[in-house]
């Protein structure tokens, strides 16, 4: 093994210096370490200013006592903060998130110019960096550069769609709350589109939301931006535009259905009971009767919707059956219903057509039979001109008197409405 000779005067002090400047190092970077972490997780402007003291050498203590000068509001902090910011550039200059911040202190401070080297040089450093670009985009934008800005936040939504949200209410306040302009600031991005389009859909602008929906591809309509969609489709159905909230869900869901025609006329598929589809079936309050798909008892396909009353009492706890249909504003339907009975009902069970947003009743069925062997039967209705959405209920009379109870069983299926004219 090799060792040093310590029998001279010269070897002990190379020793003795060895062991110093090893120890100098451990102490440096155990001081340098603990005031880094320190450092970002100061949570006062006192804390941050005294690891500057601790490690004057460290960015990163520069920059959170910075960041920590810029939230007081006076001329002071504003100073100490850029100069916290300038020391920390100086010192780690390839740092992008250092010169973002110090891009933003500099506007505040009113050095625009200043502020938009800093931006530029954080881009520079981080081009692909969603938050850099949002950064930069939205200083352009307050700075009136608002065409340079949005190609910015474009990008930015490009690697974040979660920017999207925030950038369309950007592009609707920069555009003076003009549809046009706004629409030019989203560009070809389709979230930013979708964001826009609820906004637009919002301000009351349906025509312009529905014509920026349908620039959104397809199949990103049923992933990634599904939860626009059908806020949007919610928002045409809230406004009275039936064959728009139609068509934006279909787009969405993947849902077979048309303006004119049911949804699942023949109960193939089970009743959902969040009531989520706008167009779907849906199932009012109460607890009877029960419903529930019937395989053995049907018309045709794999199933009917079986109904079980059970001693159905007030109307409270009687629950009803409809759905909303989109259909052609003047146009006159027959809807033809079939089923199978076997019941006793005091008072009498029926289809009835209204308005969806009036609440106009448009026709009454008659009665359904109590004992029928799959019963067709129709009713006819003219939509009224002011609108395009109709709802089909399956309802009981009101209750004048004794009895009021409805026993035994129901089946439905094959539903249809056709257009008369």
């Amino acid at each position: 093994m090799f060792s040093l000779p310590l029998n001279t005067l010269l070897n002990k002090l190379a020793v003795v210096a060895g062991v110093l400047f090893i120890s100098a190092f451990l102490l440096f970077g155990l001081n340098w370490g603990i005031s880094n972490s320190a450092a970002t997780r100061a949570d006062s402007r006192e804390l941050a200013e005294a690891l500057v003291g601790w490690s004057p050498s460290d960015p990163q203590t520069h920059y959170a006592a910075a960041v920590f000068a810029a939230r007081d509001q006076n001329d002071e902090a504003r100073k100490a903060s850029l100069a916290g910011f300038e020391t920390a550039v100086a010192l780690a200059p390839r740092n992008y998130l250092i010169w973002t911040e110090y891009g933003r202190a500099l506007e505040r401070a009113g050095e625009t110019d200043r502020a938009t080297l800093a931006f530029d040089r954080a881009s520079e450093l981080a081009p692909n960096y969603s938050s850099v670009a949002w950064a930069r985009g939205n200083f352009l934008v307050r700075q009136g550069r608002v065409d340079a800005g949005f190609v910015e936040i474009r990008r930015a939504i490009k690697g974040a769609p979660s920017y999207a949200a925030a950038a369309a209410q950007l592009a609707w306040v920069s555009s003076g709350l003009n549809a046009e302009r706004a629409v030019q600031f989203a560009g070809n991005d389709p979230s930013l589109a979708a964001a826009l389009a609820l906004v637009l859909a919002r301000a009351g602008d349906l025509d312009r939301a529905s014509e920026l929906w349908r620039r959104v591809p397809g199949e990103l309509r049923k992933t990634d931006l599904k939860d626009p969609g059908l806020q949007l489709a919610r928002l045409f159905f809230d406004g009275g535009r039936y064959r728009g909230a139609l068509d934006v869900e279909v787009g969405t869901l993947g849902k077979a259905s048309s303006v004119g025609a049911f949804r699942d006329p023949g109960f193939e598929e089970p009743i959902a009971t969040d009531n989520s589809g706008l167009f779907d079936w849906k199932l009012g309050g109460g607890t009877n009767p029960s419903m529930n798909l019937f395989d053995t008892v049907k018309r045709s396909g794999k199933y009917s919707l079986f109904l079980r009353f059970a001693g159905a009492g007030d109307q409270q706890s009687l629950r009803q059956l409809s759905q909303s249909v989109a259909v052609e504003p003047g146009a006159k339907y027959q809807f033809v219903y079939r089923y199978r009975a076997e019941l006793t009902t005091s008072p009498d069970i029926r289809w009835s057509v209204a308005a969806i947003r009036s609440k106009e009743a448009l026709a009454d069925g008659p009665p359904l039979r109590t004992n029928a062997d799959w019963a067709e039967e129709s009713l006819s209705f003219v939509v009224p001109g002011d609108t395009d959405g109709v709802t089909i209920t399956l309802r009981r009379d009101a209750c004048t008197g004794t009895p009021c109870r409805t026993d035994g069983n129901l089946w439905l299926d094959d539903l249809e409405l056709i257009r008369e004219n």
